[in-house]
């Protein structure tokens, strides 16, 4: 349990605060520079700043967390700290470890008016990321940075680089047909939900310990 604040009021003023619109809908046509990725990180302090500091009792899900962050941090020091499952409104960031060292799987969700033949259309999006300097460069051209508990999603949309806020929830359960992370599964048609285990799959992704892969 969050001490003072609750973790909604967080989440919501937090993204609030947040620069442009929702970045899982920004396709982002390119990386953000280091000149203005280093603006970035500069106005996601201030985010934070201003969103108030957040203290954690020993929950059982953070104490997972924490025992996953702290084996991977042996396999993978790099990928360690981005490990988490993160919030902003309506929409999660689930950042999960790989097999393959340096990289790390992302299932974003949220809300979507749409419906298609893709996965994505229901509100559910899977991509992998490069770990890097501290940061995370994503598949779809999204650059991940994190500060304590919170997570910065920096993109560039239109032609203007921002940056969007999560703050971190809790830890991590692999995606499988009776549970996608951050969704609603009587939702989630049953194609959709094996798109996302099978990308997760072909990916190496995973939700264990590094010695129970």
């Amino acid at each position: 349990m969050m001490k003072g604040r609750s973790i909604v009021s967080l989440i919501v003023s937090f993204a609030i605060l947040a620069t442009g619109s929702l970045a899982v809908f920004a396709e982002s046509l390119r990386y953000p520079t280091d000149v203005e990725l280093r603006k970035l990180k500069l106005d996601f302090e201030k985010q934070i700043q201003s969103s108030g500091s957040i203290s954690r009792k020993n929950t059982s899900e953070i104490d997972q967390l924490r025992t996953l962050r702290a084996a991977w941090s042996k396999a993978d020091p790099g990928v360690a700290p981005f490990l988490g499952a993160y919030r902003a409104l309506e929409e999660g960031k689930f950042i999960y470890p790989s097999n393959t060292k340096g990289r790390v799987c992302i299932i974003d969700t949220f809300l979507t008016g749409e419906r298609g033949n893709t996965a994505e259309s229901y509100g559910v999006l899977f991509t992998v990321g490069s770990v890097s300097n501290g940061t995370i460069r994503t598949s779809n051209n999204h650059v991940f940075i994190i500060k304590g508990d919170y997570l910065g999603d920096t993109y560039v949309h239109p032609d203007q680089a921002r940056v969007y806020g999560y703050v971190l929830t809790g830890s991590l359960k692999a995606p499988s047909l009776t549970y996608i992370p951050g969704i609603n599964i009587t939702l989630l048609p049953d194609w959709a939900k094996q798109e996302i285990i099978q990308k997760f799959n072909a990916a190496g992704c995973t939700a264990y310990l590094p010695d129970q892969r």
